[in-house]
């Protein structure tokens, strides 16, 4: 599989890194030119819905953040253009000794799933899947983990999450657990075979500390979450049960 790693142009030293990372391992890759939000003016970044924001995040968007969902959007975009799975890698990432064998298991499915969480995953909300060897496993997510630094996406996955996610209401990560909007299945390798660095980060820490103390705000806010929480839970359910 094409391997893409989202990086700024601007990141040299991440750039430096990622190539001795899989140059060691002798994998071939390429970069796509990430978005920069603080200073950007790609034309996705007008999709930006504060209002729905703000009821997702209860705080307005970081800049960072914006330019990174945009530039998850072209990745998508890029996989069905291509209309082959890809992997795509955020470029803060770190490899585990299994990287290349996970990806070698994981080949061998991305014609029966649309999407692969490749890092790690904190909670043990998933059932297990037939698809696993004695090694490697895919689980089907109840409750999708946060955070989007490598996945393994298909052209039938990524048009599904391009067809609904072009509004930026909430950071992508949020918008791939929301599996009441997109209806896809998303699976995760056991062991995982990336993790995330977050070292230097350029989405805006401090901006996302900035909640806002709106009553009525918080209120709205409750209600959505919920109605979020139940309905992508349901959809999980309801999809793990139809491919099993």
């Amino acid at each position: 599989m094409k391997i893409v790693v989202i990086s700024l142009p601007t990141s040299r030293d991440r750039r430096t890194k990622v190539t001795q990372l899989l140059g060691d391992k002798s994998i071939e890759f390429e970069f796509l030119d990430a978005v920069d939000g603080r200073t950007g003016t790609h034309p996705y970044l007008n999709n930006y819905d504060e209002k729905t924001y703000l009821l997702n995040r209860c705080r307005k968007a970081a800049p960072g953040e914006l330019g990174c969902y945009v530039s998850h959007i072209l990745a998508w975009e890029k996989c069905v253009a291509l209309n082959e799975p890809i992997v795509i890698l955020e470029d803060d990432f770190e490899l585990t000794e299994d990287f290349v064998a996970g990806l070698k298991f994981v080949e061998q499915y991305t014609d029966r799933v649309t999407f692969i969480r490749l890092e790690n995953m904190v909670k043990t909300h998933y059932v297990a899947s037939p698809y696993k060897d004695e090694k490697f496993s895919l689980v089907k997510q109840l409750k999708v983990e946060m955070c989007a630094t490598g996945y393994v996406i298909t052209p039938k996955g990524a048009t599904a999450l391009l067809a609904n996610g072009k509004e930026m209401c909430a950071p992508v990560d949020l918008y791939l657990r929301h599996t009441l909007l997109h209806k896809q299945l998303m699976y995760a390798l056991i062991p995982h075979i990336v993790y995330p660095l977050h070292a230097d980060t350029t989405i805006g820490w401090e901006i996302r500390k900035r909640k806002e103390k709106s009553l009525v705000l918080k209120i709205k806010r409750f209600f959505h979450k919920w109605f979020f929480a139940i309905g992508n839970v349901a959809v999980n359910l309801i999809n793990s049960y139809k491919s099993s």
